[in-house]
């Protein structure tokens, strides 16, 4: 994996490979095979075991975005879309548990339609 290249303050990730179908990322496993109830079970330990995060990454581009991540701060929770262009630009927003459970389940079923101007580029 290539590290990623500043462009002023943001941070450009090189696009990541398409898989062949979603998978589902913590930092204890990783599922190629899945169902939306797996998801769920994921979503669920993020929002109780400290310091977990969640990575969604879709075979195909959805509106742009190629995966969606979350980590909790402080009882919120951050959902950050890689949107890919030239490189991939992560843009995060902070959110509730529901609405981050509304946004990776729209994503798997294939209905998510970011609204980018709630996001703010991810800068470091």
């Amino acid at each position: 994996m290539k590290l990623p290249f500043k462009k002023n303050k943001e941070v450009v990730f090189q696009k990541v490979k398409s898989p062949q179908g979603f998978t589902l990322e913590n930092q204890d496993r990783k599922l190629t095979d899945f169902r939306d109830v797996d998801l769920e079970e994921y979503l669920e330990d993020l929002y109780v075991t400290p310091d977990q995060f969640l990575i969604l990454t879709a075979p195909e581009l959805q509106h742009q975005v190629r995966y969606i991540q979350a980590c909790t701060h402080d009882g919120q929770v951050e959902v950050e879309l890689g949107v890919e262009d030239e490189g991939t630009r992560l843009f995060y927003k902070m959110c509730t548990e529901e609405e981050c459970t509304r946004i990776f389940l729209d994503f798997y079923d294939g209905y998510f339609v970011p609204d980018m101007k709630e996001y703010k580029p991810v800068e470091f």
